[in-house]
């Protein structure tokens, strides 16, 4: 009799042995556990409670206890005191004080209970109790073997909670490289990509199957290197020195769709250790530095720009103001008053440049103004075309605008500023011919045209036009300026609320510059932000 009892213990354990190698769900593995001590200890119903900082306890598992009983449970569950998760002899105190009460209840039909805490590395996680329907005491095998169940108990839940706690942090660091704004790859010891997030995807124009478990230098390939050092490199050098330790590349990359025009990235590379101090991943950060190249070569552009277009006005005023000064030289009235003429239209020149800088400067920081009233556009534009007509010859600059043209309210000498800027510019690169402005009325906005007779605009520079600095390659020999003019007026029309556009002529050579601007700016408020006056 006593070697079929151990016969069948032995069966139950390794039957527990088994589950609890092949089986990482808690629930799954804590009800197991309770059908194996129950059977085993013949027990009637039983049920696993668990103890966590945040739910206190918990009836987790039941076995044969049906909603009354659970009741009862959770409520004397809900009376443990504190000191009931401090020490396994208080623990075990309030657990037999529960089986008491339970007992007590005839209607569940208990006679008889046992219980133990649940522990691991002396930390109450949780009870495991057994009933009998029958008066029969529990031996002291029974409770040596519940103890084995309820220690295998603990090292699930334990387990568990290690297996849950590694899930939680993957996912979280899941969710951080997803969200990253930067793009992220994550490479095996062996330089195999094992997780890439959306923000590299779409850096690289390519899907996660044609990355993902390729090698790093299949995906990573630079055209040209400017600072830093490659990966392979820095290994070879002896990189990672530390867990601290980073790898930094700076250079144009080449990858798929991208190998006509190589991107500008940056790569830092950042070791992962494990407690042997063994590089088992290596997390790639990868940036567009695109931007900061653009603004890289803008600035450089900007001062060669502005250092030609400030020093030439400057050496002509000083140029004719010196050899009008010459002691031993005489001059007649005709050279004075070409001599004075050229040194006005520099010094005039220089003015307008240095106002688009501070215009520019204004508007970067938000402190460019507007000044609103009733504007009339129309007589804003004959001002304009008699002022610019005066100066040419070979231009013929008329208006054209309907008797019933409205009144608007905005900037009048902002706007003007636009309107003188675009006729200048037709003057500028049509060499003559008709430059006609024109407006009507579009809905809650008016429109406003400056047509010419020039070359019209290169396809190229269509996106660029409104950009600070832009200059066409095509015609920047032929113009003077710094590239702001088109910028500033493209911001000053969408301080009012309206919109800048240009077109080629399609019934002859020219092109079409074009702005709206709103009726009553109230009704549609402005994408750029200025601060009007008063405010």
């Amino acid at each position: 009799m006593l070697q079929d009892i151990r016969i069948r213990q032995r069966d139950f354990l390794l039957e527990l042995a088994q589950i609890l190698t092949q089986q990482l769900d808690l629930d799954t593995l804590l009800w197991q556990i309770l059908r194996i001590s129950s059977d085993l200890l013949g027990g009637l119903a039983g049920f696993i409670a668990l103890y966590s900082d945040s739910e206190k306890w918990q009836v987790r598992i039941t076995r044969g206890i049906g909603e009354a009983g659970l009741k009862y449970i959770e409520t004397y569950l809900s009376k443990f005191k504190n000191e009931s998760i401090e020490t396994t002899e208080s623990a075990l105190l309030d657990i037999n004080l529960l089986i008491d009460r339970i007992q007590e209840i005839q209607e569940l039909g208990f006679t008889d209970g046992v219980g133990l805490p649940m522990v691991e590395h002396g930390k109450i996680l949780g009870c495991i109790v057994i009933f009998r329907n029958y008066h029969t005491s529990f031996s002291l095998n029974d409770r040596m073997m519940l103890k084995v169940f309820a220690d295998q108990a603990s090292i699930a839940v334990h387990n568990a909670y290690l297996y849950t706690e590694n899930i939680r942090e993957k996912n979280r660091l899941y969710a951080l490289i997803n969200a990253a704004a930067d793009g992220i790859m994550v490479l095996d010891h062996g330089h195999k990509i094992e997780q890439v997030n959306p923000a590299l995807l779409k850096l690289l124009r390519s899907t996660a199957d044609s990355i993902i478990g390729f090698h790093h230098d299949d995906v990573i390939v630079f055209s040209k290197i400017s600072s830093g050092m490659e990966l392979q490199d820095g290994e070879a050098g002896g990189w990672p020195f530390n867990r601290d330790s980073k790898l930094y590349v700076e250079g144009d990359l080449v990858y798929g769709q991208l190998s006509e025009k190589p991107l500008p990235v940056s790569i830092t590379y950042t070791p992962v250790m494990n407690a042997d101090n063994v590089m088992v991943n290596i997390i790639a950060m990868v940036k567009d530095i695109s931007k900061f190249r653009e603004a890289d070569d803008l600035k450089n552009t900007f001062i060669s720009t502005i250092s030609h277009e400030l020093k030439t006005p400057v050496s002509l005023i000083k140029g004719y103001a010196s050899t009008m000064r010459l002691k031993d030289a005489f001059w007649d009235g005709k050279v004075l008053e070409e001599s004075l003429s050229v040194i006005e239209e520099e010094a005039d020149r220089l003015t307008g440049l240095i106002n688009n800088l501070l215009d520019a400067s204004r508007l970067y920081s938000g402190a460019l103004v507007l000044n609103r009233s009733d504007v009339n556009l129309e007589q804003i534009s004959i001002h304009v075309a008699r002022r610019m007509q005066s100066q040419s010859d070979k231009h013929q600059i008329i208006c054209s605008f309907p008797s019933d043209f409205p009144i608007i309210f905005g900037d009048a000498d902002r706007i003007e500023q636009v309107i003188l800027n675009l006729v200048s510019n037709a003057m500028k690169y049509a060499p003559d011919g008709e430059i006609q402005i024109s407006g009507r009325r579009a809905g809650d906005f008016v429109e406003i045209s400056i047509r010419d007779e020039g070359p019209g605009i290169s396809s190229d520079d269509f996106p660029h036009l409104f950009e600070r600095f832009f200059r066409s390659k095509k015609t920047a020999d032929k113009a003077k300026g710094v590239g702001l003019g088109l910028y500033l007026c493209n911001a000053i029309v969408e301080g009012h609320g309206g919109k800048m556009w240009v077109e080629n002529r399609t019934d002859r050579e020219g092109a079409i510059f074009s702005f709206s601007l709103p009726l009553d700016p109230d009704d549609h408020p402005a994408s750029l932000k200025f601060r009007n006056i008063g405010e």
